[in-house]
């Protein structure tokens, strides 16, 4: 399903049977996943894909530029994502206007939220929405598995690592981490 949003600038339903679409979110949601590690310094949570979300890329000039994966459910965005590149354009407020207008309560933001999500929730007037006991605990299972890819620990020792918290490698092994993981659940929840 193809959604007009503006000249040239539209939403295409995620499809798992389109490789080039398995590719496209893979990147982007690792690309999200250590954007935020970059920014906060941990996981940033939400799931890209699952079988409670409907999952639309937003398309720019014919090129994936973005993705949102829309809690239908709960009326809620569990993610939004545009690449740096693509940023400023008012990419995600197109996406979060033509989303809100079609929902039959006002759409909420799961938090937590960038700086940037906060201040065009404000802006748009959207609702926020905490992670529901299920959400939660998809998170927890994230974190199992990023820390499981790690196997036993950071062999860099000392450089970066957070001392006293098992949870948190080195950058660079957490940041391997979140790479396997977001291949890992758009591999498993994807399709």
């Amino acid at each position: 399903m193809t959604v007009q949003l503006a000249e040239g600038v539209s939403l295409e339903g995620y499809s798992a049977a389109k490789a080039g679409d398995v590719d496209s979110l893979k990147s982007m949601y690792t690309d999200y996943l250590l954007e935020e590690f970059q920014r906060i310094g941990e996981m940033a949570f939400g799931n890209p894909v699952g079988n409670y979300l409907v999952t639309s890329f937003i398309r720019s000039g014919g090129e994936d530029v973005g993705f949102v994966s829309l809690d239908a459910s709960h009326y809620s965005v569990e993610v939004i994502y545009v690449r740096p590149e693509s940023r400023g354009q008012g990419l995600a407020r197109l996406v979060l206007e033509e989303t809100n207008r079609h929902c039959p309560q006002t759409l909420a933001l799961k938090t937590p939220l960038s700086p940037g999500g906060e201040a065009l929730a404000v802006e748009l007037g959207l609702d926020r929405a905490d992670n529901s006991p299920d959400g939660a605990a998809k998170n927890e299972e994230a974190l199992r598995i990023i820390l499981a890819s790690i196997k036993g620990g950071c062999p860099h020792k000392s450089k970066g690592r957070q001392s006293g918290d098992p949870r948190k490698p080195c950058r660079r092994c957490y940041q391997t981490g979140l790479r396997r993981y977001a291949s890992y659940v758009i591999d498993r929840y994807g399709s």
